[in-house]
């Protein structure tokens, strides 16, 4: 089986294309290979499916821990150049490419460097999701821009936003000094994110800036969240504090978020590929449990 290491703004992946849909997704295998001592290592594995439903490609992403995501923003920026640098999925007539997710089909445009090879990836990600039962999230009080949680005695306020997965958002004065690897897994298990959640630290820079740092559920803190700078701009913009068009920085670089109330989110930024090779065929035999070719000859 080939694969692709790939990364947008530093999140990293491992990228494997089976459009004739023979090598199901395993937890087992995701998490193998994104060990990072005993396998590729990444935060996560996208592996390219047929689509359906009017999409060309679905992308069926999993975690490092190997639990599933319904959507990854920097994951379809990096299926996006995957497909259109190898002309496998064609541009419509718009310009346009229908990526399939858990969480919907993502309308992706691309934007090709010198070289003709795409460079940079904007992703209509679709309306935020606000209600608190459709985050989930149990609140209090629905209508509430803000929500109270308590974590062993001390209270915690955070934004709660699903981008096609559920966020919470807590904006602090200081990112780089922000409790995020303490605050981050205990926010995420929590009781009143059913379906655990993504947990984002927004430092306010100024109305068309942010600072960002994102505890992602199933793999910890990564060096960029897609949805999670979604979520925080779409969190702040609704208490007033950020204009329609916001750059987000993360450890890993730099993503522009364009969203204004009642529409879809647009997210732009960059997608690059690091090396491809192939796997073992005796080290995947071993993880997925099938025979080795050397018992097939």
């Amino acid at each position: 089986m080939d694969y692709t290491l790939a990364h947008g703004t530093a999140n990293d992946f491992v990228v494997l294309a089976d459009l004739d849909d023979r090598q199901p997704l395993s937890a087992e295998l995701a998490r193998a290979l994104c060990d990072r001592r005993r396998g590729l290592g990444a935060d996560g594995v996208l592996r390219l499916g047929p689509g359906d439903g009017g999409s060309r490609v679905f992308m069926d992403h999993r975690n490092a821990d190997g639990s599933t995501a319904e959507m990854c923003g920097n994951g379809v920026r990096v299926v996006a150049k995957y497909l259109v640098d190898r002309d496998l999925a064609p541009l419509d007539e718009r310009g346009v490419l229908l990526i399939g997710t858990r969480g919907g089909i993502k309308p992706v445009t691309v934007h090709r460097g010198p070289d003709g090879l795409v460079q940079e990836v904007a992703v209509d990600m679709g309306p935020p999701v606000l209600a608190p039962a459709e985050v989930p999230f149990e609140a209090d009080d629905p209508d509430a821009l803000l929500h109270e949680v308590e974590l062993d005695g001390t209270t915690v306020t955070l934004s709660v936003v699903s981008m096609g997965n559920p966020h919470g958002v807590l904006t602090v004065d200081d990112v780089a000094t922000a409790s995020v690897e303490d605050l981050g897994p205990r926010l995420e298990t929590h009781r009143r994110f059913p379906a655990k959640a993504n947990i984002g630290f927004a430092e306010l820079v100024d109305h068309s800036r942010i600072r960002l740092r994102v505890w992602e559920r199933g793999v910890g803190e990564t060096a960029a969240c897609g949805t999670g700078a979604c979520a925080a701009v779409v969190a702040l913009q609704r208490r007033g504090l950020l204009d329609d068009e916001v750059v987000v920085d993360l450890p890993g670089g730099t993503l522009r978020i364009a969203h204004v109330t009642g529409g879809t989110v647009m997210m732009s930024g960059p997608a690059v590929e690091i090396a491809s090779g192939r796997l073992d065929p005796h080290w995947l035999a071993a993880i997925t449990g099938t025979p080795t070719p050397s018992a097939t000859r």
